[in-house]
């Protein structure tokens, strides 16, 4: 099963996308559900290099078993991130058997 997270707030500030990402990684874990997540607000250069232990764990998490990390910042992607436009996004939408939005 494909999961898309559609995150629209930072995880290092918003408590929502912390817990989407918390969520996603412990999906990607379990084997039955891949992941996909896309960070819609903005970039986050520092989300790979986050002080903060947990969220440092999640992202790794992620890049084992997730299906792909995307932002739809127009800024430069980080390394961690994939850069998608509505066409992309929209396709991921279209992969996912389901679709959640924090």
């Amino acid at each position: 099963m494909n999961a898309l997270f559609i995150i629209d707030g930072l995880p290092l500030e918003d408590r929502r996308a912390r817990e989407a990402l918390r969520i996603a990684a412990g999906t990607g874990v379990w084997g039955k559900v891949r992941p996909t997540l896309c960070f819609t607000r903005a970039n986050d250069p520092a989300l790979g290099q986050a002080e903060d232990g947990e969220l440092r764990r999640y992202i790794s998490l992620l890049r084992e078993t997730a299906g792909g990390l995307f932002t739809r910042a127009p800024e430069e992607p980080d390394g961690i991130l994939c850069h998608t436009d509505e066409a992309g996004l929209a396709r991921l939408i279209g992969e996912a058997d389901t679709v959640l939005r924090f």
